[in-house]
């Protein structure tokens, strides 16, 4: 690999932090990326994306001395699409979400690669995921809420946004956005990666910029992950089935319905069975493909849930 230019060094990011009504997560999240920036926060600006129309992270982003970013139109792809709509020309967008924390040289590894990898759209960091101690074994056995750490300067064919660094007059050129429709659904990572890849972006992983999710215990339980698991995979169906002409995407919806009643049926014998051998973890990974499945049926027939459904 290349070694980056001055140029690339000194290039401005803005560091935005997309957040809903979770401003108690807010001052040691500010306080981490300032922390654990390294050189790259000399350059750096940090802002809160307060996707809350009532504008709750306002006076913390003041008495943290950080910008604020109003963006009162409900759903996480409309905070993220605010984020890169904020950053000034030339300008590199750092995302992060609102409940991580930032690890040593975090900021400095996406730069680095960006820098190294002839400046590609996105650089993808990972994102740990930690349990709180006395989590039920088979959630962790299960591989619930999981990341695969991806090789420094692997090509990536899919997107996760939750430790990014976009570049974002790269992606506004290519004209590919987060797409403002999904509301309150998630996958607007998916769609924005597969946006960026067919416009001829890359997508680049950095294995050493790492961020540390903190999982509370109110989501550690097996009805929690259940929901998630399921939502996920509707919502998959639903984005994966709504392009093209009406035949087409009758089309499409037959085959995912298919292929999730075959699946269904496939895992639940096969838990069955790990079950009955007594072998948990295969048993706990079974059930989140057999949930997995029930959301791709539910999807075909067109039966959302919302990910990020707000009370």
């Amino acid at each position: 690999m290349t070694t980056a230019s001055p140029r690339d060094e000194d290039r401005s990011v803005l560091v935005a932090v997309t957040t809903f009504r979770r401003t108690e997560l807010l001052s040691p999240l500010v306080a981490a990326i300032r922390a654990h920036a390294g050189d790259s926060g000399r350059n750096m600006r940090i802002a809160l994306v307060d996707n809350d129309p009532m504008r709750s992270a306002e006076q913390t982003a003041t008495s943290l001395g950080v910008d604020y970013v109003s963006e009162p139109t409900p759903g996480i792809a409309a905070a993220r699409q605010a984020a890169l709509d904020a950053a000034t020309p030339g300008e590199l967008v750092a995302m992060v979400d609102d409940d991580v924390l930032p690890q040593e040289g975090w900021l400095d590894a996406l730069l680095s690669i960006w820098a190294a990898s002839d400046h590609p759209a996105v650089v993808m960091g990972y994102v740990e995921y930690v349990w709180p101690e006395g989590t039920d074994p088979w959630i962790v056995a299960g591989g619930f809420m999981r990341r695969r750490r991806r090789r420094t300067g692997q090509q990536l064919d899919a997107l996760a946004t939750g430790n990014v660094l976009i570049d974002a007059t790269q992606v506004d050129g290519l004209g590919v956005r987060f797409d403002t429709r999904l509301g309150l659904a998630g996958g607007e990572d998916m769609l924005f990666g597969r946006s960026l890849l067919a416009a001829g972006a890359s997508i680049v992983a950095s294995a050493d910029s790492v961020v540390r999710d903190e999982i509370p215990v109110e989501r550690t339980s097996r009805e929690f992950v259940r929901r998630r698991t399921i939502s996920q995979g509707q919502m998959r169906t639903r984005l994966l089935t709504r392009d093209g002409s009406p035949v087409r995407r009758f089309a499409l919806r037959v085959a995912h319905l298919a292929g999730g009643l075959l699946r269904l049926v496939v895992f639940s014998s096969r838990g069955l069975l790990a079950r009955w051998r007594g072998d948990m973890t295969a048993e706990a990974v079974l059930r989140r493909r057999t949930w997995f499945a029930q959301g791709r049926i539910l999807g075909a027939v067109g039966r959302i849930t919302p990910e990020y459904a707000r009370n």
